[in-house]
């Protein structure tokens, strides 16, 4: 019986509580996904099947390179 009540209240809270303080704020900014970030920021892999992809991985790799040896 307690935890029948116990997930009542959880449930309540989580379906008539949370929505009204979300809607009553207003200052809600989503964030970026890291996964879209990852895909973004993705050139390929050598074993990449797309040869756009692998001509983009070498071209990313040549650019990291040439900036290591300038350090």
């Amino acid at each position: 019986m307690l935890i029948i009540i116990l997930f009542s209240l959880i449930t309540f809270l989580f379906v008539v509580v949370t929505p009204i303080y979300l809607n009553k704020n207003k200052n809600i900014r989503p964030t970026k996904n890291i996964f879209s970030s990852f895909v973004d920021n993705d050139h390929g892999y050598p074993w990449s099947l797309d040869r756009k992809r692998i001509q983009s991985y070498k071209k990313a790799l040549e650019n990291r390179k040439k900036v290591a040896k300038k350090k």
